[in-house]
C-alpha cells in the first residue's frame, strides 16, 4: 500500500512540474504580445517610440538625431545576380539614406503606411511622396518598395473585417506606387488574431491581385514573424500571390525574456532554446516556401539588460534598451564592456560591471553577420534582410561586409 502511495505521489509530482513548465512556457510565449494582443516586436516599438512627432521635413528627423554629416563607403563592388540584399529606410532616420550604397542593395523597403484600420486610408506615410531616397535608389538599379503597416489585434480585426477599407488601401497604394514609380510593397501586419487567419489570408490575396492588374511588374512581399505562434499564416492559400517573403529573424531574446540573450541566435540550442534563425527557416520552408522566395531579415541593432551575474546566460533583472549599431559600437569605445563571441549562438554580447551593477549587450556586429550571411548562402535562400538601414549610420563596416559577402564588381 505504502508502495502504491509512493508511486501516486510520484506521478502527480510528475504531472504538476510538467503542467507547471509548460504554463511557465507558454507564459514566455506572451510576453511577445502586451494585454491586448498586440505583438511588440522591433519594428513595432520603432513607431511607436517616434509616432508622436509630428515632422514634416527630413531634416527635422536629422536634427533630432542629430545628424550632421554622411559617411559614405566606397566600393567598387555591386549586389550580385543571384542575391537579394534587402533594407528598411525607417522614417525617424530623415535623411540617413544619403550614406548607403544602393549599388549594393538589391531593394530598400520605405517604413511605413500606417494604415488606418476604418478607412484603409493611412494615419501617416511620413515623406514618402517628397523623399530623394527614391531617386537616389533608381539612379543605382535598386527596387523601391513602400511597407504597409498595421500593429494591434483590435486594430487588424477591425480592419480585416470591413472589405471598404480594404478596397480603399488597394487603391490608395496603386496612387502611392505609381507617384513615385515604385516598384511594390511589404505587409508587415502584426499582431493579427488567430481568428482572422482566413480573413488575413484573403487580404493579402485580394490586395495582391489588385496590385498586379494595376501593374502586372509590381512586386508584393509579405513579413514573417520569426515564430508564428498563433499560426497566422497559411502559405499554401497566399504563396501564388506573394512575389518573396522578408523573415524576421530577429528578437528571439528581447524585453520580454527572463534571460539576457542573443538577439538573433543562428542555430537552436539546448542553452538557447528550440527558437532559431535555423529552425525559423526551416519552420517555413516546410510550410511551403520556396527558397528563392525567402529572404532573411537580421538585426543591425543589439540589446542590453541588468542581470543578476556574469554568466551566460544570466537572469535578467531589467531590460534596458534596444540599441542601435551605431550606438553599440559607441558604448564598446568607451572600453567598459569586455566582449566575447558566444558560439552556440554565433552572437557577440559584452559584459559590464560598475558599483555591483552588471550589464550585458548583446548585438551582432560583422564577424557575428559574416557567419550568418555565409549558413544564408549555404541553404542557398534569395538573400539577406536588413532591419534596420540608417541604424550603422556613421560605420562602413557592414556595407563592406556586404560587398564581400552579396557583391560583384561592378
Amino acid at each position: 500500500m505504502k508502495v502504491k502511495i509512493f508511486v501516486i505521489l510520484l506521478v502527480t509530482l510528475f504531472f504538476t512540474i510538467a503542467c507547471n513548465r509548460k504554463e511557465g512556457e507558454e507564459k514566455d510565449v506572451l510576453k511577445y504580445y502586451n494585454s491586448s494582443g498586440t505583438y511588440i516586436g522591433p519594428n513595432h516599438s520603432h513607431y511607436k517610440q517616434f509616432k508622436e512627432y509630428d515632422f514634416t521635413t527630413e531634416e527635422q528627423w536629422d536634427s533630432l538625431n542629430h545628424l550632421t554629416q554622411h559617411t559614405k563607403s566606397v566600393t567598387r563592388y555591386a549586389v550580385h545576380k543571384d542575391y537579394r540584399t534587402f533594407g528598411w529606410h525607417v522614417f525617424s532616420k530623415g535623411s540617413a539614406y544619403k550614406s548607403y550604397d544602393f549599388s549594393l542593395l538589391w531593394g530598400i523597403s520605405y517604413f511605413s503606411y500606417m494604415v488606418n484600420e476604418q478607412t484603409g486610408g493611412y494615419d501617416n506615410i511620413h515623406q514618402w511622396k517628397t523623399t530623394a531616397l527614391v531617386d537616389s535608389a533608381k539612379v543605382n538599379k535598386c527596387k523601391v518598395f513602400l511597407t504597409v503597416s498595421s500593429f494591434g489585434e483590435k486594430k487588424n480585426a477591425i480592419f480585416l473585417k470591413n472589405q471598404k477599407a480594404q478596397n480603399t488601401l488597394a487603391d490608395s497604394l496603386a496612387i502611392l506606387l505609381a507617384l513615385r514609380k515604385a516598384d511594390g510593397i511589404n505587409i508587415d501586419f502584426e499582431g493579427v488574431s488567430s481568428k482572422y487567419k482566413k480573413e488575413f489570408s484573403d487580404f493579402v490575396v485580394k490586395l495582391s491581385n489588385h496590385l498586379h492588374k494595376e501593374n502586372p511588374k509590381y512586386m508584393v512581399s509579405l513579413a514573417l514573424y520569426a515564430v508564428d505562434y498563433h499560426n497566422i499564416f497559411d502559405i499554401k492559400a497566399i504563396d501564388t500571390s506573394i512575389d518573396f517573403y522578408t523573415l524576421m529573424a530577429y528578437d528571439y531574446y528581447g524585453a520580454f525574456s527572463k534571460h539576457a540573450g542573443p538577439v538573433s541566435p543562428l542555430r537552436s540550442s539546448s542553452i538557447w532554446g528550440e527558437h532559431s534563425i535555423e529552425s525559423s527557416v526551416d519552420y517555413y520552408l516546410k510550410e511551403g516556401i520556396s527558397p528563392s522566395k525567402l529572404i532573411v531579415g537580421l538585426p543591425y541593432y543589439g540589446d542590453a539588460w541588468i542581470t543578476e551575474g556574469t554568466s551566460v546566460p544570466s537572469k535578467a533583472k531589467k531590460f534596458i534598451s534596444h540599441d542601435m549599431y551605431s550606438t553599440t559600437q559607441e558604448l564598446l569605445d568607451t572600453k567598459k564592456y569586455k566582449i566575447s563571441f558566444d558560439t552556440v549562438s554565433s552572437t557577440r554580447y559584452g559584459i559590464y560591471k560598475e558599483k555591483g551593477v552588471i550589464k550585458q549587450l548583446w548585438f551582432d556586429d560583422s564577424l557575428s553577420l559574416s557567419l550568418k550571411y555565409d549558413w544564408i548562402k549555404e541553404k542557398k535562400l534569395s538573400g539577406v534582410g536588413i532591419w534596420a538601414l540608417g541604424y550603422d549610420h556613421g560605420d562602413t563596416d557592414l556595407w563592406e561586409l556586404l560587398a564581400d559577402k552579396f557583391g560583384q564588381e561592378k
